[in-house]
């Protein structure tokens, strides 16, 4: 089984300090420090945070071969406001992440073993779009798991209901589902009405509902599932969903564990990184395993 995230490659700047970040990248990171195999299609530029960028996905063990340099455009960058434990972000433009492209010869490797995750942000730019189009309509996927992660000012009904109509696994958290009823004309949704309707109108099969402090729904054909978030102390939330939705892929298809287990092991990854510093704090899978 492997994970091939499709998105931005960015540094998080908290004040003159830069963190190697992306939604992305976070995911395919904490999916390889679990145990499992991921690479990740972006593209940095050809500067300082682009080679920082490969020392540290190197480190990471993630696949790079996919990543592309680029001359003319900037490696992201998404300076973050801290609110209280929360954060907000500003996300440079354009970048490299904006000029993705894909080779058949990348795709040629995509096989239906892959589990393909993209999110909505590394859609703003048409290029990269385009891209992804390429991946979805010439490959067939294990699954292929959206994460909404809705980011003010990029994103468009549009644009969501493209992520519904490819999606297999859907992530939301508790605040993006009044967008998402908006683009798709549902009134008053809450989690189960929006997974009625997904059942009804596409080929979703699951929906991973994140809650904040109050822990996550899994729906599924077979069952819903509430799991609460432990009782840590909380440093930031910065990557805490992306370790989620590595977690939960890592137990459901790599150690092919049943749903509530496997969203009871993601919770606890997941509580583990808010209680530290970053979005990729290291960790011995042993902890979880």
């Amino acid at each position: 089984m492997k994970l091939l995230t499709f998105g931005e490659i960015l540094f998080d700047k908290f004040g003159d300090t830069y963190t190697l970040g992306g939604a992305p990248l976070n995911t395919a990171a904490h999916f390889k420090q679990l145990g499992g195999d991921s690479a990740i299609i972006s593209a940095v530029g050809n500067d300082e945070l682009g080679r920082k960028a490969f020392e540290e996905i190197e480190k990471l063990g993630i696949d790079a071969s996919m990543i592309d340099v680029l001359e003319d455009v900037p490696t992201g960058i998404a300076a973050v406001t801290l609110h209280g434990k929360d954060a907000t972000y500003e996300f440079s433009y354009p970048s490299a992440w904006d000029r993705i492209c894909v080779y058949d010869d990348d795709i040629e490797d995509i096989g239906d073993d892959t589990i393909i995750y993209f999110g909505t942000l590394a859609l703003r730019s048409t290029t990269s779009f385009l891209a992804l189009e390429k991946i979805l309509g010439e490959t067939t996927p294990k699954e292929i798991f959206v994460d909404v992660n809705i980011r003010k000012d990029f994103y468009s009904d549009d644009l969501i209901a493209f992520c519904l109509d490819h999606a297999t696994i859907l992530k939301i958290n508790e605040d993006e589902i009044n967008i998402v009823a908006d683009a798709i004309g549902l009134d008053d949704a809450d989690g189960d009405s929006l997974y009625a309707w997904l059942c009804e109108n596409t080929a979703i099969e699951t929906l991973l509902l994140t809650r904040g402090k109050h822990g996550s729904d899994l729906y599924t054909e077979e069952c819903k599932v509430h799991v609460p978030c432990s009782d840590v102390k909380v440093v930031d939330t910065v990557g805490a969903g992306d370790s989620l939705s590595a977690a939960y892929l890592f137990f459901k298809y790599s150690m092919e564990m049943e749903n509530k287990e496997a969203l009871l092991k993601a919770t606890a990854v997941a509580d583990y990184v808010v209680s530290n510093k970053g979005a990729i704090p290291l960790y011995s899978a042993k902890m979880f395993v």
